[in-house]
């Protein structure tokens, strides 16, 4: 016996709620049906009053749909249609693959119209009210749209209507297809219009003529219009490349240098060997930009890759271009010299604001943006984590010099025709983790690298040109000798004030040092000396919920608000209730930060580890109970004592509660969630053991585990599998215990989770 399936009508509602998070995300994906229509243009309207947007109005000019489109495709949920028939009429490649974007209509209002026209076919209306869909009890094909006829001059009207009240001048309707979205689910207010203004922005890649026009309009409102792609012009580095059957073209442009002054006054730089060769001749820079052409082996970190030889035959076609910018004059400490680098003048404000809304690297699919990618700055690439590992300066070495991920914008461009093993994730947000993507980033950054070279070995013998020219320990000597020999000629004067200029501009440069030190440790002296306010503020915000509801309840009472049956957002005995929690919450982090860097914590002395780790254990405990984790601190007793500074011991223990708390959530239960520090007293030895019921080792360090102590090394990764750690913190905790005599720490062997012994000499 077979039964089928069968689902529900809510299934239409959960559809659009879990694939469109927000209503921005929905509105998009309309868009991206108007350009899936073939249309030459999209118009987004909003209209209403100062007060409320009442109804949304998706507007294209594209095919239209007639009957058989609309009963077969519109109305079926999961079409395979764009699966099927991949490119459009007029050969866009469509973006929609899932059959569902309709969906987005019920995440942004209950009530929805549609007009449609095909050329040579009749007009329809169709119009659905998705309140019906959570009908108790219905099925999904119980649930109907209404349909009719509709003449072609009625659609005319409506938007000759639509054009007088916008004030503005929409294209004559031939075909296509009108959305109009009612009794909205949520508030559009001015700061939610701008944010889908910017995203509308960039739907289409930076660096390319858009696919179609889009316009935004709100009534009322004359501070929309034609959106337009985002372009720039005062950059540093502009990389264009383009792959294709196994061939990369790059062009790279530079902009860093004054060129004037690389011609007159630093001409001696091309007189360098290294700078005798194409690409970094005299005459290539005055080309301002060169062309490069190899097979992808060709890439430096490439030539070895084992992905490169599996997977190259099933990596597609792709364009990838991108701006290098710098937000100052300089990008390290050591390279603000005018004398040793020629930069060409800028506005650092102007850099700081564009880079601050367009940072990151972008991912588009025909046409269209792949999130999360570059979102926010979002470092898939993890162009920090390269530069973390080997934080030079380009001037300083050759060999090892990254950009930072703050100083990068970029689009990558990838068809589904072309790049067929690029598919999304099961959630639409992402492209799979496989080992073509795993590939794909690979070659990103060996392009990446093309721009980092050459700024390299510019910017390495720029400053070996320098020191040339001012020899700093001939002069040094020369001037040393001058002294000894205690006469006052030209020659002497002019050694000793030479060696004078010298060692002021080492002094200069450890000065820069100090800064950056100082620089480092602002947030924590920032911290102490704010500390008394701080605590004023923790304690504030104590007995503020007390205040709220004392103040709440001279107006009201909980029983009346109960009577009006509000959701939990709108009640204000609610809203008071979560910002209990969330108080309680800054409160713990306030604590935490204070106490870890307080003065009786920097000088060394004699600690009781009972008494410590039952303070420790309260400081970390609210934390614990938030993130519904079991954490004990036991076996510890008056007479486990050692001679250390506090805040080494909080460095210690801090750094592995840390790392346990990421290891018990990435296991994504709610079961079994511990943390335990055991302490024991052998002998002359207190070993304390930190353990905890997370995933344990990642299957890379299980044969050598004592790799995770070592700098730069993580496994932390985000929820798209991207790494996101520094790879300092264990490493960190090693050093600080080997500081101690006799002290030490290993990991132990774990059926489950993860555990690590230290060992420290006991004072009695």
């Amino acid at each position: 016996m077979k039964i089928p399936f069968t689902a529900s009508a809510r299934t239409a509602m959960l559809i659009g709620s879990e694939n469109f998070s927000n209503p921005e995300g929905a509105i998009i994906e309309l868009v991206k049906n108007t350009y899936d229509a073939d249309s030459a243009y999209c118009y987004i309207l909003f209209d209403g009053t100062d007060e409320q947007i009442t109804d949304i109005y998706i507007i294209d000019y594209g095919c239209g749909m007639d009957i058989s489109t609309i009963q077969n495709c519109w109305m079926q949920i999961g079409t395979d249609d764009k699966q099927q028939n991949v490119q459009t009429a007029n050969g866009r490649i469509k973006s929609g693959a899932k059959g569902i974007g309709r969906f987005a209509l019920n995440r942004l209002g209950s009530q929805a119209v549609m007009y449609t026209h095909k050329n040579g076919e009749e007009a329809y209306a169709w119009k659905v009210d998705w309140n019906d869909f959570n009908a108790p009890g219905k099925r999904i094909n119980e649930i109907m749209a209404d349909l009719e006829v509709v003449s072609l001059e009625e659609i005319r009207c409506s938007l000759s209507e639509l054009a007088k009240r916008f004030n503005v001048s929409l294209p004559k309707f031939y075909s296509g297809t009108i959305l109009r979205i009612s009794n909205l689910a949520d508030k559009w207010g001015e700061e939610s219009i701008k944010h889908l203004n910017s995203s509308l922005q960039d739907l289409v890649p930076p660096f390319n003529i858009p696919a179609f026009q889009q316009y935004l309009y709100v009534s009322g409102s004359n501070e929309y219009g034609k959106i337009t792609a985002k372009q720039y012009e005062d950059f540093d580095y502009k990389v264009s490349a383009k792959y294709e059957d196994n061939i990369l073209n790059v062009d790279v442009q530079r902009n860093e240098l004054d060129i004037n002054a690389l011609q007159s006054e630093y001409r001696g730089l091309f007189n360098q060997e290294a700078m005798k060769q194409f690409p970094y001749r005299l005459e290539d820079f005055e080309k301002e930009s060169y062309h490069i052409e190899m097979p992808l082996e060709g890439l430096d970190g490439l030539q070895k890759s084992k992905l490169l030889t599996e997977y190259s035959s099933k990596l597609g076609a792709f364009q990838f271009d991108f701006y290098f910018v710098k937000s100052s004059k300089s990008d390290i400490s050591s390279e603000k010299s005018d004398a040793k680098y020629p930069y060409r003048h800028f506005s650092p404000t102007h850099r700081r604001l564009w880079l601050r809304k367009n940072l990151g690297i972008k991912i588009y699919r025909d046409k269209f943006r792949v999130r999360p990618y570059g979102e926010n700055g979002d470092d898939w690439l993890h162009l920090g984590d390269r530069y973390s590992q080997n934080p030079i300066g380009a001037g300083q070495r050759m060999g090892g010099y990254h950009i930072r991920q703050n100083q990068i914008v970029g689009a990558v461009e990838i068809s589904r025709l072309q790049n067929i093993y690029l598919q999304d994730k099961s959630g639409r947000e992402g492209l799979q983790e496989n080992e073509i993507f795993a590939l794909f980033k690979e070659v990103l950054l060996g392009i990446i690298n093309i721009m980092e070279k050459d700024r390299n070995t510019v910017m390495y013998n720029l400053s070996l040109l320098y020191d040339k020219n001012h020899p700093k320990e001939d002069a040094k000597k020369q001037a040393d000798k001058a002294q000894k020999e205690g006469s006052y000629s030209e020659t002497n004067y002019y050694a000793i004030s030479q060696g004078y200029t010298v060692v002021k501009q080492e002094l200069e440069d450890k000065e820069e040092e100090l800064r950056l030190l100082r620089n480092l440790a602002s947030t924590g002296l920032i911290i102490t000396s704010f500390s008394h306010e701080l605590r004023n503020l923790s304690i504030q915000t104590k007995n503020r919920y007390e205040d709220l509801l004392y103040a709440l309840n001279q107006v009201t009472s909980q029983e009346k608000v109960q009577l009006l049956d509000l959701e939990d957002y709108k009640n204000p005995y609610e809203v008071i209730k979560n910002q209990k929690r969330y108080d309680e919450s800054v409160r713990s982090w306030l604590e935490f930060s204070i106490n870890s860097i307080s003065k009786d914590k920097r000088s060394r002395k004699t600690v009781n580890l009972n008494s410590y780790f039952s303070k420790f254990r309260e400081t970390w405990e609210t934390v614990m109970k938030e993130l519904n984790i079991e954490f004990d601190v036991y076996g510890f007793t008056d007479e486990m004592k050692v001679k250390a500074f506090i805040i080494d011991l909080d460095t210690i223990f801090n750094n592995l509660i840390s790392n346990s708390i990421y290891a018990v959530k990435s296991k994504r239960t709610t079961q079994n969630r511990k943390i335990l520090i055991k302490g024991n007293l052998q002998e002359d030895n207190i070993i304390i053991v930190v353990s905890d019921t997370g995933k344990g080792l990642d299957e890379e360090y299980r044969n050598n585990p004592s790799v995770i102590f070592n700098a730069f090394e993580s496994s932390r990764c985000n929820k798209n599998g991207e790494k996101i750690g520094t790879g300092l913190g264990l490493y960190i905790t090693k050093a600080t215990v080997n500081e101690y005599k006799n002290s030490s720490i290993q990991i132990l062997p774990q059926v489950e989770g993860f555990g690590i012994k230290i060992t420290f000499k006991n004072l009695i």
